[in-house]
């Protein structure tokens, strides 16, 4: 497991961290999603988008604004679950994290979602799009 802690979070205040679990103020996310089974999150659109566009089943933790709607739009694409912070505890994570990778359907979905997603060709196709009504 990796855990990105951020740079205003104290290691100590974790307590003892298992010998399972790296963490980091900072990972270069793309790279650990590509690798990844698991990704929680607080369904911010950023990591929402890097999470759909690398096929990762998503447990979404959100915390303000857009995150709810993000959240509840990955729980209708089938490719991941919400779960609200004041029931966020290990074993509500655990269960949903359990679910989420012993699911194929949710597998399907995701590695659906992860092709379309890489199909449609990312910021360079919509540069190129914007480009040229601009012409």
């Amino acid at each position: 497991m990796v855990l990105q802690i951020g740079r205003h979070v104290d290691l100590a205040d974790l307590g003892e961290i298992p010998g399972n679990v790296e963490t980091h103020p900072w990972v270069p996310q793309l790279a650990i999603l590509e690798q990844a089974d698991a990704f929680i999150t607080h369904a911010g659109m950023g990591g929402a988008g890097e999470g759909l566009h690398c096929g990762v089943p998503m447990i979404a933790v959100p915390q303000a604004v857009d995150q709810f709607s993000n959240a509840d739009r990955l729980v209708e694409l089938g490719v991941g679950r919400r779960i609200d912070t004041e029931r966020a505890t290990a074993e509500t994570l655990r269960a949903a994290l359990t679910e989420l990778t012993g699911d194929p359907g949710v597998a399907a979905r995701s590695a659906a979602i992860r092709k379309e997603l890489r199909a449609e060709g990312g910021t360079t196709r919509a540069a190129d799009l914007i480009e040229a009504r601009l012409r």
